[in-house]
């Protein structure tokens, strides 16, 4: 007799059942770490909430929305992480905030993928592989006919995309950049003891331009650095603008729908 294999269960928050939502409150958006990042809650989820959870036809698109969330609340971790790593006073500290910031622009150019890829499904654009993706103009070109206004939303955005692309292939591709302090130990530190101290306590910095690769600094090129909890706070912030610019106009796209088909 062969084992019995596990099966995976799906949550309460993942479940769209044929009698509406599991919760009135919202439990999509309140059952991950999401719920702890927004302070107010957007008119549009509920509305949402109540169109993928319910028995209408976009119920089928649950799952894209619950990434979405899940890789935005990865966006809000990595954050937390990065603040937490700066409190530390041990050598590995630097260590820990590089770690953590290179995850937090892995999963930005991740989180803006899976909008990319909901809007292409969602809005049957039929764009294949590479095309995908918010920093390329086919897409958003594709996007025009079913909705121009939030294309052209997304187009005065477009810079910011391509910086998270640069920063993410760089990183991948090329030799890394440098993320740690940049401190200027005062002159009247001569004790190696403090001037350690003092270097453990500073905070990280890293290039302003994704193509300072860590090389440059090591050779002693000289480069605008910004503060990597000024950076991360930058870009969540815009992640979040996309967030609700993309799941609200949707929201509204199929109410204005399926008020014009009343009584059709």
């Amino acid at each position: 007799m062969e084992p019995a294999h596990p099966k995976t269960i799906r949550g309460v928050m993942t479940i769209a059942r044929k009698d509406g939502p599991p919760t009135k409150g919202g439990i999509l958006f309140t059952n991950t770490y999401l719920g702890r990042f927004v302070n107010e809650t957007p008119d549009y989820w509920e509305k949402l909430h109540e169109m993928i959870y319910s028995s209408g036809r976009v119920r089928g698109v649950a799952t894209m929305v619950e990434d979405i969330v899940e890789k935005f609340s990865f966006l809000a971790i990595a954050r937390d992480q990065i603040l937490e790593s700066e409190k530390r006073r041990d050598r590995e500290k630097r260590f820990f905030v590089q770690y953590h910031t290179y995850s937090f622009v892995f999963m930005t150019k991740s989180f803006l993928d899976t909008c990319a890829v909901f809007i292409n499904d969602t809005y049957g654009l039929n764009q294949k592989g590479s095309a995908i993706a918010l920093d390329k103009s086919k897409l958003l070109d594709a996007l025009e006919t079913p909705n121009s206004g939030l294309a052209e939303q997304l187009r005065g955005r477009m810079q910011w995309f391509e910086l998270v692309v640069r920063y993410r292939n760089n990183l991948i591709h090329r030799h890394g950049l440098y993320v740690g302090a940049m401190p200027l130990v005062p002159e009247s530190m001569t004790d190696p003891l403090d001037v350690d101290r003092y270097v453990l306590a500073q905070p990280a910095y890293m290039p302003n331009d994704p193509d300072f690769v860590i090389d440059k600094v090591y050779d002693g090129i000289e480069g605008e650095f910004v503060l990597v909890t000024s950076l991360v706070d930058d870009w969540i912030d815009s992640a979040f603008e996309i967030f609700n610019l993309i799941l609200s106009s949707f929201t509204l796209s199929f109410e204005l729908y399926d008020r014009g088909t009343e009584g059709t």
